[in-house]
């Protein structure tokens, strides 16, 4: 029989880069704040059959293999490789996602956590989650970079998070969003993709090498997680204060972080009167974006940003995780 499953993506609004070690030991009382979107990876897969088949619908790649491969095939390596460690590759799987290449919004890291649990067969839960230090270490071994953890607890917890790095293994507690911030949330689409591990690992390379204006900047990063999580269920004006702040402290890393568009949205919305606060998602330089705007001003701001030649997504947070359809 053909399974279909569908595992989210997430997004990011405050403490990334924070997940990655030796940093949030290193720092100490360091929290990542995502959540996972209905912007849906579908897998379909067969257990059973003669070989195995390898498709991408949306890299046109299409693989038959008479026995499990020994090696990676060209352009399906994270798929062969989270297959590979489930030790149970099935015969079929299919991948299709309707999310922008290089969005920042932890495509393959859900990717990962959707392949492994399909493989597997288990949705979203504690069994899951538990799976997540494999997908690190498997993701550091693909990207040969040190890798962070929070891109894959949306995908196999779903619903908003706040992920506590203060002990060896990440503790998480599930937040539930305030209904006037869930309407005023907009996440669109810059036209230009990101490289996070590039990025992250840039600020990773100055972290270790004692660069003071890095580890400030990580240390506001830590405080403002801190208010996220507090805010996220309760305040959607303290949550846009503190996602334009994050963007200023992720300047400091980097600032190839912010591009032309997001000043022109920032500047557009200002005038306007409908923007509140902005910061990219993932680690920036293009991808997606994730922005609050004034009370009742969406509908506004999604008009502008398409006459700018800017996408909003269609989208919301859902607390459904990694699930069989």
């Amino acid at each position: 029989m053909l399974e279909t499953w569908r595992v989210p993506v997430r997004i990011d609004f405050a403490g990334g880069t924070l997940d990655l070690w030796p940093i949030y030991a290193m720092v100490g009382g360091c929290i990542t704040v995502n959540a996972a979107v209905d912007l849906w990876v579908e897998i379909e897969v067969q257990r059973g059959g003669a070989g195995h088949h390898l498709q991408s619908r949306d890299l046109g790649l299409d693989y038959h293999f008479e026995a499990w491969p020994e090696a990676p095939p060209q352009g399906l390596s994270w798929v062969w490789r989270v297959l590979d460690a489930s030790s149970v590759p099935p015969a079929r799987v299919r991948l299709h996602s309707p999310v922008p290449q290089g969005s920042g919004l932890g495509v393959s890291s859900c990717l990962g956590v959707g392949l492994l649990g399909a493989a597997l067969n288990l949705e979203a839960g504690q069994a899951l989650a538990s799976k997540v230090p494999l997908m690190r270490d498997l993701e550091s071994r693909e990207l040969q970079t040190p890798t962070g953890w929070q891109d894959y607890y949306p995908a196999a917890l779903g619903g908003a998070l706040a992920l506590h790095w203060d002990e060896p293994a990440p503790r998480w507690e599930h937040l539930e969003p305030h209904p006037g911030l869930l309407a005023d949330l907009v996440v669109f689409y810059t036209g230009k993709p990101h490289h996070s591990g590039l990025t992250n690992w840039e600020a990773y390379k100055r972290f270790l090498d004692g660069d003071t204006t890095t580890r400030q900047a990580l240390m506001d990063i830590r405080a403002i997680a801190a208010d996220m999580a507090l805010a996220l269920p309760l305040d959607p004006a303290a949550v846009a204060e503190l996602l334009e702040r994050e963007g200023r402290a992720r300047m400091q890393l980097s600032p190839a972080v912010e591009t032309d568009a997001m000043r022109a949205v920032r500047d557009r919305g200002r005038r306007e009167g409908w923007y509140a606060g902005m910061k990219p998602c993932g680690a920036g330089g293009g991808g997606c974006c994730l922005l609050v705007v004034k009370d009742g001003q969406r509908e506004a701001a999604e008009a502008a940003l398409r006459a700018m030649g800017l996408r909003p997504l269609d989208l919301k947070i859902t607390p459904r995780g990694l699930h069989r359809v």
